[in-house]
């Protein structure tokens, strides 16, 4: 199951989500554009066309993993297939722009209670 955030969502239920797959973390997706994040699926594409089913463009669409053992300062990881966009400059499934991880990081921090 993906579910999309708008608002927020609890670390309970964030962690009940990710049972479904990997259990200490999930995936996710996030629109920077329009500050929502899609959490969940088994890969990050997953995510991603929900999101674009629901109105977020490809090139604002990035996406990362939660560790949740980890301290919440250093849980996202910032690596997945749909981040290799030549197009948008970015070369590698690391988000090498800093200005994008910090603005993923805001939003995911944001809808996780």
């Amino acid at each position: 199951m993906i579910k999309i955030v708008k608002d927020q969502i609890s670390l309970e239920e964030l962690q009940t989500l990710a049972k479904e797959f990997y259990g200490a973390m999930i995936k996710g997706v996030a629109d920077i554009e329009r500050g929502v994040a899609a959490f969940g699926g088994e890969y990050h594409m997953e995510a991603n066309m929900i999101l674009i089913e629901d109105g977020s463009g490809q090139s604002n669409l990035w996406g990362f993993n939660v560790y949740f053992k980890k301290p919440r300062e250093d849980w996202l990881e910032y690596i997945s297939l749909i981040n290799i966009r030549p197009v948008d400059g970015n070369f590698d499934m690391m988000i090498g722009d800093e200005q994008i991880r910090n603005k993923v990081k805001e939003i995911v921090n944001s809808k996780i209670a």
